[in-house]
């Protein structure tokens, strides 16, 4: 049942799907495209099924739409509130995917590029 709720949302990773609004995936190399036009949960179930098969340290949200990153913003947001996992989000600014972490735009990017480094507790408390 869950395989089917989800294959609604998930474009398989070789189509190219002129409606999707969001990528995400562990890497800019490895990213998936996420169709949700009708807002019922399929960002988040793409969130939450990428945390689970693969554990990522880094979670890249991108938008195929750069002049409209609400996606981004509402999965970042998802992402900070309900698990606390590193984002990497190219198209905002470090200092507003920062802010959503309640930390500097330099405790951010520090973070962001060592992930298991010293400042790892300040965004996923062990």
């Amino acid at each position: 049942m869950l395989a089917r709720i989800l294959s609604i949302f998930i474009a398989p990773k070789k189509a190219v799907s002129r409606s999707c609004n969001l990528r995400i995936g562990p890497a800019l190399d490895d990213l998936i495209p996420v169709d949700d036009p009708q807002g019922l949960g399929g960002y988040q179930l793409a969130i939450e099924k990428l945390l689970r098969e693969q554990d990522p340290e880094r979670i890249y949200l991108l938008s195929d739409n750069p002049s409209d990153l609400s996606v981004v913003r509402k999965s970042l947001a998802y992402l900070t509130r309900c698990y606390g996992e590193l984002a990497v989000c190219p198209q905002l600014p470090d200092s507003e995917v920062a802010a959503a972490y309640e930390l500097t735009a330099e405790e951010y990017t520090a973070i962001r590029d060592d992930p298991m480094g010293a400042g790892f507790g300040a965004i996923n408390p062990v």
